[in-house]
C-alpha cells in the first residue's frame, strides 16, 4: 500500500517518515563532519606551524656556522650525527660507523656542502629561533636530512 504513487503534491506515509528520520539526522550528521573538518585543519596548521620556514636564514659568512654540532640524521634510520664546521669552510661528519670529510660553500647568503666518503652534497640551511641556532642539512646521492644544534 505505500508503493502506491501519491497524487501530485503529496507524498506517501513512507516518504514523510524519511523526510522527518533525515531531518532529525541532518543538522547532527553535518556538524559531525564540519568538527572532523576543523580537526584535521587545526592538526595541519599546528604542525606546520612548528615546522621553521622552508628558507631558513641568510648565511653571508662561514663563522655563522663554524663550531661542532650534535644531532640527528635520518636516512632511512635515525642515528646519532655529529658535524664540525672549521673556519676555513672544512666540514668532518660522523654517524654511525660513517665519518666523512668534505667542504663547505657560501653563495649568494646559502651554503652548500661536499663531502665523501660516501660521496654527498647538498645544501645547509641556518634557523635562529631566539637565541638558539640549528642546522638543517638536505644530502643528495644518497639521500638524508640532518637536523643539528651546537654542541655545549
Amino acid at each position: 500500500m505505500n508503493d502506491i504513487a501519491a497524487p501530485p503534491g503529496q507524498s506517501t506515509r513512507q516518504e514523510r517518515q524519511w523526510m522527518a528520520v533525515g531531518l532529525r539526522r541532518l543538522p547532527c550528521r553535518y556538524w559531525w563532519r564540519g568538527g572532523a573538518l576543523l580537526l584535521v585543519t587545526l592538526t595541519i596548521l599546528a604542525g606546520c606551524a612548528s615546522l621553521p620556514p622552508a628558507s631558513g636564514a641568510a648565511i653571508t659568512d662561514i663563522e655563522q656556522i663554524a663550531g661542532r654540532w650534535a644531532g640527528t640524521i635520518n636516512n632511512g634510520s635515525e642515528d646519532f650525527f655529529y658535524l664540525t664546521i672549521t673556519p676555513g669552510s672544512k666540514l668532518v661528519a660522523v654517524w654511525g660507523i660513517n665519518t666523512a670529510r668534505g667542504t663547505v660553500t657560501i653563495r649568494n647568503g646559502q651554503a652548500a656542502f661536499e663531502m665523501q666518503p660516501p660521496i654527498s652534497e647538498g645544501t645547509i640551511r641556518l634557523y635562529l629561533d631566539g637565541g638558539r641556532r640549528t642546522l638543517i642539512m638536505d644530502g643528495v646521492l644518497p639521500s638524508f636530512s640532518a637536523r643539528v644544534t651546537p654542541q655545549r
